[in-house]
Protein backbone atom coordinates (compact mmCIF):
# COMPACT_ATOMS: atom_id res chain seq x y z
CA UNK A 1 0.00 0.00 0.00
CA UNK A 2 1.44 3.37 -1.01
CA UNK A 3 1.97 6.11 1.51
CA UNK A 4 -0.37 9.06 1.81
CA UNK A 5 0.26 12.71 1.06
CA UNK A 6 -1.54 15.41 3.05
CA UNK A 7 -2.33 18.55 1.09
CA UNK A 8 -4.39 21.68 1.82
CA UNK A 9 -7.57 22.05 -0.17
CA UNK A 10 -7.10 24.56 -2.98
CA UNK A 11 -9.58 25.26 -5.74
CA UNK A 12 -12.94 23.90 -6.78
CA UNK A 13 -11.74 20.41 -7.69
CA UNK A 14 -10.17 19.86 -4.27
CA UNK A 15 -13.28 21.17 -2.52
CA UNK A 16 -15.45 18.83 -4.59
CA UNK A 17 -13.22 15.92 -3.56
CA UNK A 18 -13.55 17.02 0.08
CA UNK A 19 -17.35 17.11 -0.16
CA UNK A 20 -17.63 13.84 -2.11
CA UNK A 21 -15.37 11.70 0.08
CA UNK A 22 -18.09 10.49 2.53
CA UNK A 23 -19.91 8.75 -0.33
CA UNK A 24 -16.85 6.47 -0.67
CA UNK A 25 -16.38 5.94 3.06
CA UNK A 26 -20.03 4.97 3.67
CA UNK A 27 -20.88 3.33 0.36
CA UNK A 28 -21.70 0.01 2.09
CA UNK A 29 -23.14 1.41 5.33
CA UNK A 30 -26.97 1.36 5.40
CA UNK A 31 -27.10 3.56 8.50
CA UNK A 32 -25.36 6.58 6.99
CA UNK A 33 -27.53 9.59 6.13
CA UNK A 34 -25.94 11.74 3.39
CA UNK A 35 -25.79 15.44 4.26
CA UNK A 36 -26.93 18.08 1.82
CA UNK A 37 -23.75 19.07 0.03
CA UNK A 38 -24.95 22.64 -0.40
CA UNK A 39 -25.33 23.04 3.37
CA UNK A 40 -21.86 21.61 4.06
CA UNK A 41 -20.35 23.82 1.37
CA UNK A 42 -21.93 26.91 2.92
CA UNK A 43 -20.80 25.92 6.42
CA UNK A 44 -17.22 25.64 5.16
CA UNK A 45 -17.30 28.99 3.36
CA UNK A 46 -15.45 31.62 5.46
CA UNK A 47 -16.55 34.41 3.15
CA UNK A 48 -20.26 33.66 3.46
CA UNK A 49 -21.09 31.85 6.68
CA UNK A 50 -21.52 34.08 9.77
CA UNK A 51 -19.82 31.49 12.00
CA UNK A 52 -16.51 32.95 10.78
CA UNK A 53 -17.51 36.60 11.14
CA UNK A 54 -15.25 37.50 8.24
CA UNK A 55 -12.33 35.99 10.14
CA UNK A 56 -12.97 37.85 13.40
CA UNK A 57 -14.90 34.97 15.02
CA UNK A 58 -13.23 31.93 13.46
CA UNK A 59 -10.83 30.70 10.77
CA UNK A 60 -10.39 27.33 9.14
CA UNK A 61 -8.12 25.32 6.87
CA UNK A 62 -9.12 22.15 4.99
CA UNK A 63 -6.85 19.19 4.28
CA UNK A 64 -7.16 16.04 2.18
CA UNK A 65 -5.17 12.81 2.47
CA UNK A 66 -4.27 11.44 -0.96
CA UNK A 67 -3.12 7.98 -1.92
CA UNK A 68 -1.97 8.64 -5.45
CA UNK A 69 -4.95 10.24 -7.15
CA UNK A 70 -7.45 8.86 -4.64
CA UNK A 71 -8.56 10.90 -1.60
CA UNK A 72 -8.69 8.64 1.46
CA UNK A 73 -9.34 11.14 4.25
CA UNK A 74 -10.23 14.71 5.09
CA UNK A 75 -10.20 17.15 8.02
CA UNK A 76 -10.92 20.79 8.86
CA UNK A 77 -8.65 22.67 11.26
CA UNK A 78 -10.75 25.30 13.07
CA UNK A 79 -9.50 28.27 15.05
CA UNK A 80 -12.53 29.45 17.01
CA UNK A 81 -11.66 32.91 18.32
CA UNK A 82 -15.15 33.31 19.81
CA UNK A 83 -14.73 30.15 21.90
CA UNK A 84 -11.27 31.07 23.14
CA UNK A 85 -12.32 34.60 24.07
CA UNK A 86 -15.44 33.41 25.89
CA UNK A 87 -13.72 30.62 27.84
CA UNK A 88 -10.29 32.18 28.26
CA UNK A 89 -8.72 29.19 26.50
CA UNK A 90 -6.21 28.71 23.70
CA UNK A 91 -7.46 25.52 22.03
CA UNK A 92 -7.77 24.63 18.39
CA UNK A 93 -10.48 22.38 16.99
CA UNK A 94 -10.85 19.83 14.23
CA UNK A 95 -13.98 18.67 12.46
CA UNK A 96 -15.53 17.26 9.28
CA UNK A 97 -13.21 14.30 9.82
CA UNK A 98 -13.68 11.32 7.51
CA UNK A 99 -11.11 8.67 6.77
CA UNK A 100 -10.56 5.16 5.54
CA UNK A 101 -9.38 2.67 8.14
CA UNK A 102 -5.76 3.76 7.81
CA UNK A 103 -3.79 5.10 10.73
CA UNK A 104 -1.22 6.71 8.45
CA UNK A 105 -3.92 8.82 6.78
CA UNK A 106 -5.70 9.72 10.02
CA UNK A 107 -2.50 10.65 11.85
CA UNK A 108 -1.31 12.64 8.86
CA UNK A 109 -4.53 14.64 8.76
CA UNK A 110 -4.57 15.29 12.50
CA UNK A 111 -0.90 16.26 12.40
CA UNK A 112 -1.53 18.71 9.56
CA UNK A 113 -4.44 20.27 11.47
CA UNK A 114 -2.27 20.51 14.60
CA UNK A 115 0.59 22.18 12.75
CA UNK A 116 -1.71 24.72 11.10
CA UNK A 117 -3.28 25.57 14.48
CA UNK A 118 0.05 25.70 16.31
CA UNK A 119 1.03 28.82 14.37
CA UNK A 120 -1.70 30.66 16.28
CA UNK A 121 -0.29 29.62 19.65
CA UNK A 122 -2.99 27.13 20.64
CA UNK A 123 -2.16 24.68 23.41
CA UNK A 124 -4.42 21.74 22.52
CA UNK A 125 -6.33 20.07 19.68
CA UNK A 126 -9.98 19.25 20.48
CA UNK A 127 -12.82 17.70 18.51
CA UNK A 128 -14.57 16.66 16.46
CA UNK A 129 -16.94 19.60 16.05
CA UNK A 130 -18.53 20.59 12.75
CA UNK A 131 -17.52 23.42 13.21
CA UNK A 132 -18.50 24.10 16.86
CA UNK A 133 -20.69 22.70 19.62
CA UNK A 134 -23.54 24.83 18.28
CA UNK A 135 -23.67 22.51 15.27
CA UNK A 136 -22.97 18.78 14.94
CA UNK A 137 -20.46 17.64 17.54
CA UNK A 138 -18.85 14.51 18.87
CA UNK A 139 -17.60 11.16 17.60
CA UNK A 140 -20.05 8.28 17.88
CA UNK A 141 -18.43 5.68 20.18
CA UNK A 142 -21.46 3.62 21.29
CA UNK A 143 -24.72 2.85 19.49
CA UNK A 144 -24.00 1.88 15.89
CA UNK A 145 -27.14 -0.19 15.37
CA UNK A 146 -29.21 2.35 13.48
CA UNK A 147 -29.13 5.63 11.57
CA UNK A 148 -28.66 8.93 13.39
CA UNK A 149 -31.48 11.38 13.96
CA UNK A 150 -31.47 14.85 12.47
CA UNK A 151 -28.35 16.96 13.11
CA UNK A 152 -26.52 14.20 14.97
CA UNK A 153 -23.25 12.71 13.80
CA UNK A 154 -22.53 9.21 12.57
CA UNK A 155 -19.26 7.45 11.80
CA UNK A 156 -17.78 3.96 11.49
CA UNK A 157 -16.73 2.29 14.78
CA UNK A 158 -13.06 2.29 13.78
CA UNK A 159 -12.84 6.10 13.93
CA UNK A 160 -12.37 5.98 17.72
CA UNK A 161 -9.24 3.86 17.28
CA UNK A 162 -7.86 6.26 14.66
CA UNK A 163 -8.18 9.23 17.00
CA UNK A 164 -6.77 7.31 19.95
CA UNK A 165 -3.90 6.17 17.75
CA UNK A 166 -2.91 9.81 17.32
CA UNK A 167 -2.99 10.36 21.08
CA UNK A 168 -6.37 12.02 21.50
CA UNK A 169 -8.02 11.30 24.86
CA UNK A 170 -11.58 11.81 26.03
CA UNK A 171 -12.39 15.23 27.44
CA UNK A 172 -16.22 14.98 27.49
CA UNK A 173 -18.94 12.51 26.51
CA UNK A 174 -22.29 13.59 25.10
CA UNK A 175 -25.31 11.35 25.74
CA UNK A 176 -28.34 10.59 23.60
CA UNK A 177 -31.46 9.07 25.15
CA UNK A 178 -34.49 7.62 23.40
CA UNK A 179 -38.01 6.81 24.54
CA UNK A 180 -41.35 5.94 22.97
CA UNK A 181 -43.98 8.68 22.95
CA UNK A 182 -46.95 7.51 24.99
CA UNK A 183 -49.64 8.80 27.32
CA UNK A 184 -47.96 7.50 30.48
CA UNK A 185 -45.44 10.30 30.23
CA UNK A 186 -48.18 12.85 29.83
CA UNK A 187 -50.15 11.87 32.92
CA UNK A 188 -47.15 12.33 35.21
CA UNK A 189 -46.06 15.58 33.59
CA UNK A 190 -49.47 17.20 33.42
CA UNK A 191 -50.12 16.60 37.11
CA UNK A 192 -46.89 18.45 37.86
CA UNK A 193 -47.77 21.04 35.22
CA UNK A 194 -51.03 21.88 37.02
CA UNK A 195 -49.24 22.37 40.34
CA UNK A 196 -46.65 24.68 38.74
CA UNK A 197 -49.32 26.81 37.07
CA UNK A 198 -51.32 27.15 40.29
CA UNK A 199 -48.21 28.42 42.08
CA UNK A 200 -47.23 30.73 39.22
CA UNK A 201 -50.23 32.34 37.51
CA UNK A 202 -47.78 34.80 35.92
CA UNK A 203 -46.36 31.94 33.80
CA UNK A 204 -47.60 31.76 30.20
CA UNK A 205 -46.57 29.48 27.35
CA UNK A 206 -47.16 29.25 23.62
CA UNK A 207 -45.94 27.61 20.44
CA UNK A 208 -44.04 29.34 17.67
CA UNK A 209 -45.59 31.88 15.32
CA UNK A 210 -43.79 31.23 12.03
CA UNK A 211 -45.45 34.31 10.50
CA UNK A 212 -43.47 36.42 12.99
CA UNK A 213 -40.30 34.42 12.50
CA UNK A 214 -37.75 37.25 13.01
CA UNK A 215 -39.30 37.98 16.42
CA UNK A 216 -39.20 34.32 17.40
CA UNK A 217 -35.54 34.10 16.38
CA UNK A 218 -34.64 37.05 18.59
CA UNK A 219 -36.47 35.43 21.52
CA UNK A 220 -34.61 32.16 21.01
CA UNK A 221 -31.27 34.00 20.87
CA UNK A 222 -31.99 35.92 24.07
CA UNK A 223 -32.87 32.79 26.03
CA UNK A 224 -30.19 30.59 24.46
CA UNK A 225 -27.28 32.92 25.14
CA UNK A 226 -28.44 33.44 28.72
CA UNK A 227 -29.51 29.91 29.69
CA UNK A 228 -26.44 28.07 28.38
CA UNK A 229 -23.66 30.54 29.24
CA UNK A 230 -22.24 28.37 32.04
CA UNK A 231 -22.39 25.06 30.15
CA UNK A 232 -19.19 23.28 29.16
CA UNK A 233 -18.24 24.11 25.59
CA UNK A 234 -20.98 26.74 25.16
CA UNK A 235 -20.33 29.56 22.69
CA UNK A 236 -22.76 32.49 22.33
CA UNK A 237 -24.26 32.68 18.87
CA UNK A 238 -23.97 35.95 17.00
CA UNK A 239 -27.09 37.53 15.56
CA UNK A 240 -26.03 36.66 12.03
CA UNK A 241 -25.21 33.08 13.00
CA UNK A 242 -28.50 32.36 14.71
CA UNK A 243 -30.45 33.97 11.85
CA UNK A 244 -28.59 31.77 9.36
CA UNK A 245 -29.35 28.64 11.38
CA UNK A 246 -32.96 29.68 11.85
CA UNK A 247 -33.45 30.07 8.09
CA UNK A 248 -32.16 26.53 7.60
CA UNK A 249 -34.38 25.13 10.36
CA UNK A 250 -37.59 27.02 9.53
CA UNK A 251 -38.78 24.56 6.83
CA UNK A 252 -38.19 21.68 9.26
CA UNK A 253 -39.98 23.10 12.30
CA UNK A 254 -43.44 22.10 13.46
CA UNK A 255 -44.66 25.27 15.21
CA UNK A 256 -46.31 23.39 18.08
CA UNK A 257 -43.01 21.69 18.95
CA UNK A 258 -41.15 24.95 19.55
CA UNK A 259 -42.47 25.97 22.96
CA UNK A 260 -41.85 29.30 24.72
CA UNK A 261 -42.34 30.16 28.38
CA UNK A 262 -42.78 33.72 29.68
CA UNK A 263 -42.93 35.12 33.22
CA UNK A 264 -44.76 38.43 33.44
CA UNK A 265 -44.21 38.66 29.70
CA UNK A 266 -40.42 38.25 29.87
CA UNK A 267 -38.94 35.37 27.85
CA UNK A 268 -37.95 32.74 30.41
CA UNK A 269 -37.31 29.50 28.54
CA UNK A 270 -37.88 27.52 25.38
CA UNK A 271 -37.87 23.94 24.15
CA UNK A 272 -37.11 23.00 20.56
CA UNK A 273 -38.07 19.59 19.24
CA UNK A 274 -37.63 18.86 15.54
CA UNK A 275 -39.27 16.09 13.54
CA UNK A 276 -36.61 13.60 12.50
CA UNK A 277 -36.29 14.43 8.81
CA UNK A 278 -33.33 12.10 8.29
CA UNK A 279 -35.39 9.44 6.46
CA UNK A 280 -36.17 12.14 3.88
CA UNK A 281 -32.58 13.39 3.74
CA UNK A 282 -31.40 9.85 3.12
CA UNK A 283 -33.60 9.64 0.03
CA UNK A 284 -32.25 12.96 -1.32
CA UNK A 285 -28.73 11.46 -1.37
CA UNK A 286 -26.95 14.77 -0.85
CA UNK A 287 -28.88 16.92 -3.31
CA UNK A 288 -32.49 17.44 -4.37
CA UNK A 289 -31.26 17.35 -7.98
CA UNK A 290 -29.64 13.90 -7.87
CA UNK A 291 -33.00 12.14 -8.16
CA UNK A 292 -35.54 14.73 -9.45
CA UNK A 293 -38.56 12.42 -9.55
CA UNK A 294 -37.87 11.19 -6.04
CA UNK A 295 -37.50 14.79 -4.86
CA UNK A 296 -40.81 15.73 -6.47
CA UNK A 297 -42.55 12.87 -4.68
CA UNK A 298 -41.01 13.91 -1.38
CA UNK A 299 -42.00 17.54 -1.90
CA UNK A 300 -45.61 16.52 -2.51
CA UNK A 301 -45.89 14.12 0.43
CA UNK A 302 -43.35 14.93 3.16
CA UNK A 303 -44.75 16.89 6.08
CA UNK A 304 -43.44 17.35 9.63
CA UNK A 305 -46.32 15.39 11.11
CA UNK A 306 -45.59 12.42 8.85
CA UNK A 307 -42.12 11.78 10.23
CA UNK A 308 -41.92 8.74 12.56
CA UNK A 309 -40.04 10.42 15.39
CA UNK A 310 -38.59 13.63 16.71
CA UNK A 311 -35.55 14.96 18.50
CA UNK A 312 -35.55 17.32 21.46
CA UNK A 313 -32.57 19.41 20.41
CA UNK A 314 -32.44 21.95 23.17
CA UNK A 315 -34.32 23.10 26.24
CA UNK A 316 -33.20 25.91 28.48
CA UNK A 317 -34.47 28.28 31.13
CA UNK A 318 -32.79 31.50 32.21
CA UNK A 319 -31.01 31.05 35.51
CA UNK A 320 -33.25 33.43 37.46
CA UNK A 321 -36.32 31.39 36.44
CA UNK A 322 -34.94 27.94 37.28
CA UNK A 323 -36.22 25.62 40.01
CA UNK A 324 -39.79 26.79 39.38
CA UNK A 325 -40.87 23.77 37.35
CA UNK A 326 -40.84 25.60 34.03
CA UNK A 327 -38.75 22.86 32.43
CA UNK A 328 -41.45 20.31 33.28
CA UNK A 329 -44.19 22.53 31.87
CA UNK A 330 -42.35 22.83 28.55
CA UNK A 331 -41.79 19.07 28.44
CA UNK A 332 -45.46 18.36 29.26
CA UNK A 333 -46.69 20.61 26.48
CA UNK A 334 -44.20 19.18 24.00
CA UNK A 335 -45.22 15.60 24.83
CA UNK A 336 -48.91 16.51 24.49
CA UNK A 337 -48.32 17.95 21.03
CA UNK A 338 -46.13 15.00 19.98
CA UNK A 339 -48.77 12.55 21.16
CA UNK A 340 -51.54 14.45 19.36
CA UNK A 341 -49.53 14.54 16.13
CA UNK A 342 -48.70 10.85 16.36
CA UNK A 343 -44.91 10.64 16.74
CA UNK A 344 -43.66 7.21 17.76
CA UNK A 345 -40.33 7.96 19.43
CA UNK A 346 -38.24 10.84 20.73
CA UNK A 347 -34.49 11.26 21.05
CA UNK A 348 -33.13 13.66 23.67
CA UNK A 349 -29.72 14.81 22.52
CA UNK A 350 -27.21 15.74 23.24
CA UNK A 351 -26.78 15.91 27.02
CA UNK A 352 -23.45 16.42 28.77
CA UNK A 353 -22.44 13.30 30.69
CA UNK A 354 -22.27 15.29 33.96
CA UNK A 355 -25.53 17.23 33.53
CA UNK A 356 -27.41 15.37 36.25
CA UNK A 357 -30.51 17.58 36.14
CA UNK A 358 -31.07 16.97 32.42
CA UNK A 359 -30.38 13.25 32.82
CA UNK A 360 -32.96 12.98 35.61
CA UNK A 361 -35.50 14.83 33.47
CA UNK A 362 -35.19 12.44 30.53
CA UNK A 363 -35.33 9.43 32.85
CA UNK A 364 -38.75 10.69 33.98
CA UNK A 365 -39.66 10.32 30.31
CA UNK A 366 -38.43 6.70 30.42
CA UNK A 367 -35.45 7.81 28.35
CA UNK A 368 -32.89 5.07 27.75
CA UNK A 369 -29.23 5.94 27.16
CA UNK A 370 -28.53 4.37 23.78
CA UNK A 371 -25.79 6.41 22.11
CA UNK A 372 -22.61 8.09 23.32
CA UNK A 373 -20.63 10.72 21.43
CA UNK A 374 -17.15 11.82 22.46
CA UNK A 375 -15.10 14.99 22.34
CA UNK A 376 -11.39 14.27 22.62
CA UNK A 377 -8.30 16.37 23.11
CA UNK A 378 -4.52 16.26 22.78
CA UNK A 379 -2.01 18.81 24.12
CA UNK A 380 0.09 20.48 21.44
Amino acid sequence: MAGVEIRPVHGRADLAAFLDLPWRIYRNDPNWVPPLKSSVRELLDPARHPFYGGGTLAQRELFLAWDGRQPVGRIAAILNHAHNRFHGESVGFFGFFECEDRQDAASGLLRAASEWLRQFGVSALRGPVNPSTNYEAGLLVEGFDGPPVIMMTYNPPYYAGLLEGFGLDKVKDLYAYVSPVHGGHLERLERANERVRRRQPELTTRGADLKAFPREVRTVQEIYNSAWEKNWGFIPMSEGEIEWMARELKPLVHPDLLRFAFVHGEPAGFLLALPDWNPVLKQLDGSPWRHPLRTLRIALTAKPEKMPGLRVITMGVKEKFRRRGIEGVLFAESVRKALDIGYEYCEYSWILEDNELAKRTVRVMDGELYRIYRISEKPL
